[in-house]
């Protein structure tokens, strides 16, 4: 399907939101989602169409600043565990999760790399793993290294 890179095949995948690049639900939902996770405002979500087709929706606001702001850290510290529960829970679900901000690069890919860091990867190894699947993770000025804050952050807290 056309933005649509995945992770993990099968159960975790990521792309640009429909306040970018237009959607049609009834055709992620007949690829196999069962959940979104909306890591902006959900700008563009047709959320009364996703409870209709039966797709499970959630809201997360990442900050997208660029650069980053300070303050960002300590909410994507509180916020991402959020997003990796919802995951969780649909993985034991054998949902498969589309992941979603504006246009799918840094905010997705964090996550995605928490996700990675969260089942073993050393945070370098998870930043890879995303930029290998998305070709374009972490582009903007100062989230290269944002990541890895964010990253190192939410390790030593779960130490």
């Amino acid at each position: 399907m056309k933005h649509i890179f995945w992770l993990v095949d099968g159960q975790i995948a990521g792309r640009s939101g429909p306040n970018k690049d237009a959607w049609n639900l009834a055709e992620l939902k007949q690829a196999g989602f069962g959940a979104i996770a909306s890591l902006n405002n959900a700008e563009g979500c047709d959320t009364a169409a996703m409870t209709q087709l039966g797709i499970k929706h959630k809201v997360f606001n990442l900050p997208d600043n660029i650069p980053p702001k300070p303050q960002d850290l300590t909410v994507c510290a509180e916020v991402l565990p959020q997003v990796l529960a919802f995951i969780r829970e649909c993985e034991s679900a054998n949902v498969p999760v589309l992941l979603h901000c504006r246009s799918g690069i840094n905010r997705t890919e964090m996550v995605m790399a928490y996700y990675m860091m969260e089942n073993g990867a050393a945070p370098v190894h998870a930043v890879s793993q995303v930029r290998n699947a998305s070709g374009l993770a972490f582009d903007a000025d100062g989230w290269d290294q944002f990541v890895y804050d964010v990253l190192y952050e939410l390790q030593s807290a779960s130490n």
